[in-house]
């Protein structure tokens, strides 16, 4: 599966949610909101805005290999060359 993510739809909005399972269990993910139209949401309340939900893993050891990934993405933002015309 890939998820493109244009760089119009980036915001600065990250949040951390949970949800309980009919099973009882509770599950946390961090959500990068994405940016919609005003025009898409009526009345204001209503948050179904568009968002890359990572729901996270349970043990210690995998969450840090996720957050490691995101902080090698986060150095390669940082660095990557400028947008340039493409011939």
């Amino acid at each position: 599966m890939r998820i493109n993510v244009y760089s119009q739809e980036l915001t600065d909005e990250v949040f951390v949610i949970q949800k309980k399972s009919n099973t009882g269990l509770i599950y946390s993910a961090v959500q990068l909101i994405l940016h919609s139209s005003p025009m898409l949401h009526h009345p204001p309340a209503d948050d179904d805005r568009s968002a890359v939900t990572f729901w996270l893993p349970k043990s210690p050891e995998r969450r840090a290999q996720f957050a490691a990934a995101l902080r090698n993405m986060a150095d390669k933002v940082e660095t990557a060359p400028p947008e340039t015309g493409l011939d």
